[in-house]
């Protein structure tokens, strides 16, 4: 089985209705049945929100997404350190901001270990080096 590393986006958009995307994030769900599914640590920060909490349906269903078996949190520990000093160069010296939490991800992405095949992300452009390099396919809208 394949795996998909899911950026923050396609979360916020899935469960949010006035989001440009949400109807491509509802075509895309196909993805979380038919992969393993990678979601990475710093992308919970971003979608569990107040504006998420406030609605139990919604926060309801991205739990019961989490607990299902092709689901993995990835974890940051690895990726942390390196990503802050990143994030810092690359937004103050290079003139490419970055978030934080981008960065994460894209150590992800650059790590053969997690075997990432696709990545879905409605901001290809923040990850298209790293998953050109790696062969990573993005899915986007």
């Amino acid at each position: 089985m394949d795996n998909v590393l899911i950026d923050t986006g396609f979360w916020i958009a899935l469960y949010n209705e006035r989001d440009k995307h949400y109807s491509k994030a509802n075509e895309l769900q196909e993805y979380l049945e038919i992969a393993n599914v990678l979601v990475p640590y710093p992308s919970l920060y971003e979608t569990i929100n107040t504006r998420l909490t406030k609605k139990s349906l919604s926060l309801n269903d991205f739990k019961r997404q989490l607990e299902k078996n092709n689901f993995e949190i990835v974890q940051d520990d690895d990726y942390k350190a390196d990503s802050l000093e990143i994030t810092f160069n690359s937004s103050l010296i290079n003139k490419r901001p970055l978030s934080l939490v981008d960065t994460i991800i894209r150590q992800m992405l650059a790590d053969e270990h997690l075997n990432i095949n696709y990545l879905i992300s409605f901001n290809p452009g923040d990850f298209i080096d790293i998953c050109t390099r790696r062969g990573i396919i993005i899915i986007s809208d």
